[in-house]
């Protein structure tokens, strides 16, 4: 052990192995012979610690002394550990960020008591294959009925005007039933939430506040307890204040009590709740389900003309927030694990080239008496030490990553603000450190450690061919490289494929120079003529504005976020009446006459709506062109008259058909959907859609002024061009893309890398062959093709193992992709050329290089 720590001080202090060998033999020798010495070691210490404290004392110095080795060798070669340790950092980093998104968005629990056992309640539409908001009347039957639930509360979508105290503001809010604080099992920051008096008829108005509104509007004010603020016109006093993590249903700022009637016994067709429940003590998700759709399957019975085609289903709440974002999740996770098998590969091809130019080192300290084991101990420490170095680096580059994913954040990425470097996320990065150490450090470790001391210890075993193996080592690692690297390149160039299709995909609409206002002009009690004339003012108003080319109003306007579907039943006149709640539906949208000139929606047959469509006109209805397809396949719908279910049951006319639109996404295909002209069916939800000479923005104050000209007080919920609205769209899509592509260059640098070492190190220990091949006459271009023929092998056989991998692995992209198949010949051949190009550049530059070595230098 003496002349060990000797050796290792000398040669941190800049001798050779063969230096220090002899000058710690030298220095053991002063004053008295070896064996006097070796005696005087052994009987200070015994073979074996007589105790436990000993035992543990002899480890922890052992590994302490293994510590301050590594440290002194990796000092002394700066520029191996620094290449060493930023690789390390780059796939630690990586993978610690996309695990801080995982574990902020679907490990981290609800911020709800037992959020385990809350669920979420839907009606199924079978006919139609989706998931539907609760009518009230199914919300109260599924109450009373079943027997899983300790409770169940519902949530209604509405929307409060805010005025006084500044600008009026449209505040986006929720009607509660009684039972849902409770349920979610949340109370108030400050003040309290609702009492049960409060959810009857003729009580006080109260409201309880989002904190993000009471900190935007109202400065965090600790006196708004009690306090009365106007909302629609009435004053409301503020009941309490909701903690920063509650935001349930998402994207609310206000909470107010939902005031249930007997109307709502009448009321099943219409489906806008949304609705929650908690399961009792010891029932499963499955026997709720089960129970669920047996209750749903007798309403179906009883009420045929509404229910007849209508499931219903339960979801818990985690799975319905984030289970549509844990398959790209698992998928970024695994892109980011391959990233760090490539940076272990590119390590442990580092230390195997270390190891081969310190193999004189190891056999002088075999000769000097260190077994296996302690060579083993040795390596892996300075692989232990190297791993958390590339940790430390890791979870600073994974800080700045999660920064530059949150301005990345399209937004709508539920519970994103939940994504830190808290202390699991920390524990992630020291374990992924451990592990990686233990997957590039085994290969040197298991190379190094049985030296062959007679070769080692001679000069020419600098340069024998003994290494034979080990180049095959290298070689394997470096395949693995390529292999993970046209997985990642695959994936990420499907992405790319399937987003640039849907650029490509026409909405139905033009979305350029076209500025969005979403008002609501449900309050001042204003009647449905009243809303008639104040949007006709208004369009005209702005409609005369300059740069204003035209100006209309939509109940629902494509790709909102605030449009809500309004699906109703129709009969065709002159056909044969439907099977009780079988009839055909459609979606049902309410236009002013310039809409459609405003989005650019091509009319196809017949005319638009014009002024003479008002109230005391023939009822009509546009119809686009899916519907008219699909209900007049051979014949020209215009003049045919269908029965439209809105409201009271009317005979409305078809005078013409206009083209499909895409409401819900690029990848949403176009539904049946059918037009009522706002004159004859006043809304009072509508966005204003106006279209302009210029840049749009520029126009929204003078556009505002319009309106505020009739009604001072009116909020705008939202506005902005619609290419934003298009753009939002595609957010978490491009999200997707951005991540995956960057872990793809990511993989084919550190690939590219990994084989420029290879060839830079294999063509140096070949400079005494390539001399006398040159000295027989191979030219530099002879070398070279040799050179980067080896590389073409190397490129060839990982080519076609990440062939293989990308066919296997790809299907676990589908859930993502729009238009592309995950197995898509094109996309795998473009990565195979692209990752062969890089390689066989990779090769070409050491090989150019060792041309340049004359053949009398590299004989010499």
């Amino acid at each position: 052990q003496h002349l060990e720590d000797r050796y290792e001080e000398l040669l941190a202090g800049g001798a050779t192995d063969e230096e220090a060998y002899h000058a710690a033999l030298a220095e053991l020798r002063e004053g008295d012979s070896l064996a006097h010495e070796l005696a005087l070691v052994e009987a200070k210490a015994p073979s074996e610690p007589s105790t436990i404290g000993g035992r543990r004392a002899s480890m922890i110095g052992g590994a302490w002394q293994d510590i301050r080795s590594s440290i002194r060798m990796l000092r002394k070669n700066p520029g191996f550990t620094v290449v060493a340790v930023l690789t390390l950092a780059l796939g630690i980093g990586a993978n610690t960020a996309i695990f801080s998104v995982i574990n902020g968005v679907l490990l981290n629990p609800l911020p709800y008591k037992e959020p385990e056992k809350i669920m979420t309640v839907w009606q199924d539409n079978t006919t139609q294959a989706i998931q539907e908001d609760v009518s009230p009347a199914n919300f109260l039957d599924y109450k009373e009925l079943n027997q899983v639930f300790e409770g169940m509360a519902a949530a209604e979508p509405y929307g409060h005007d805010l005025l006084g105290a500044g600008d009026p503001e449209a505040i986006s809010s929720w009607l509660v039933s009684e039972e849902f604080f409770r349920l979610l099992g949340v109370n108030a920051l400050h003040g309290r939430t609702f009492l049960p008096e409060e959810f009857h008829e003729g009580s006080d108005h109260v409201v309880v506040l989002g904190y993000r509104l009471w900190q935007r509007r109202f400065g965090s004010d600790p006196n708004m307890i009690g306090q009365k603020i106007i909302l629609d016109g009435e004053p409301h006093v503020v009941a309490g204040v909701m903690p920063p993590e509650f935001q349930m249903p998402p994207g609310k700022e206000m909470w107010a009590p939902r005031v249930s009637g007997e109307i709502d016994r009448r009321r099943r067709g219409a489906t806008y709740l949304k609705v929650i429940a908690r399961l009792k003590p010891g029932v499963t998700v499955e026997q709720a389900r089960s129970e669920m759709k047996l209750i749903a399957s007798g309403l179906a019975d009883q009420y045929p003309q509404t229910n007849a085609e209508m499931s219903a289903s339960v979801v818990p709440l985690s799975e319905q927030m984030v289970g549509h974002l844990r398959p790209a999740l698992l998928v970024l996770f695994g892109a980011v694990g391959f990233v760090l098998l490539i940076a272990c590969a590119n390590v442990a091809n580092l230390l195997l080239v270390r190891g081969a130019e310190r193999e004189q080192e190891f056999a002088i300290r075999a000769a000097l008496g260190a077994g296996r084991a302690r060579l083993m101990r040795q390596l892996g420490t300075e692989g232990l030490v190297l791993a958390l170095a590339g940790g430390a680096g890791g979870v600073l580059l994974a800080g700045w990553a999660v920064s530059v994913m949150s301005a990345l954040n399209p937004g709508n990425f539920p519970r994103f603000e939940q994504v830190a470097l808290d202390g699991r996320v920390l524990g992630f990065a020291v374990g992924v450190s451990m592990l990686t150490s233990l997957i590039f450090g085994l290969f040197p470790a298991l190379q190094f450690s049985t030296p062959d001391l007679n070769r080692s210890l001679k000069e020419s075993g600098r340069t024998g061919t003994a290494g034979l193996a080990r180049h095959r080592l290298r070689s394997l690692l470096v395949v693995s490289e390529i292999a993970f690297a046209l997985v990642l390149l695959a994936g990420a160039g499907l992405l790319i494929r399937s987003f640039v299709g849907l650029l490509r995909v026409d909405p139905g609409f033009r979305t350029d120079k076209v500025l969005s206002l979403e008002v609501h002009v449900w309050g001042k009690q204003r009647t449905p003529q009243q809303r008639k004339a104040f949007f006709e003012q208004s369009l005209e108003k702005i409609s005369a504005l300059p740069g204003v080319q035209a100006a209309g109003a939509v109940s629902a306007l494509p790709f909102h976020e605030n449009s809500i579907d309004v699906n109703i039943s129709f009969t065709v006149e002159g056909r044969a009446a439907p099977v009780p709640g079988q009839e055909p539906s459609a979606r049902m949208t309410i236009s002013t006459l310039d809409y459609f000139k405003a989005l650019g929606i091509p009319l196809l047959q017949g005319r638009s709506f014009n002024s003479f469509d008002n109230e005391g006109s023939t009822p009509v209805v546009l119809v686009n062109d899916k519907m008219a397809r699909a209900y007049w396949p051979n014949e020209d719908p215009v003049g045919k008259k269908i029965t439209v279910r809105y409201g009271q049951p009317t005979v409305r006319e078809i005078i013409g058909v206009v083209g499909d639109v895409r409401h819900t996404g690029l990848d949403s295909e176009p539904q049946p959907e059918l037009f009522i002209p706002h004159a004859q069916s006043p809304s009072g939800s509508m966005t204003y859609v106006v279209r302009t000479d210029g840049e749009p923005s520029l126009m929204l104050p003078v556009i505002k002024k319009q309106i505020w000209a009739l009604d001072k007080d009116l909020p705008f919920n939202t506005s902005g061009p619609i290419e934003q609205l298009v753009s939002a769209s595609l957010g978490e899509r491009e999200f997707h893309l951005v991540l995956l592509a960057s872990f793809a260059a990511l993989a084919l640098a550190l690939a590219a890398l990994g084989i420029y070492g290879l060839m830079s190190f294999s063509t140096s220990q070949r400079t005494h062959e390539i001399g006398i091949r040159m000295a027989l006459g191979a030219t530099p271009e002879d070398i070279v093709r040799m050179i980067v023929g080896q590389g073409a092998v190397l490129a060839a056989g990982g080519v076609a193992l990440g062939i293989a991998g990308a066919a296997l692995l790809m299907r676990f992209l589908e859930s993502m992709l729009y238009g592309v198949s995950p197995t898509d010949p094109a996309t795998l051949c473009a990565a195979a050329l692209l990752l062969g190009a890089v390689t066989l550049l990779a090769c070409y530059i050491p090989a150019r290089r060792a041309t340049r070595i004359g053949p009398l230098a590299a004989l010499g």
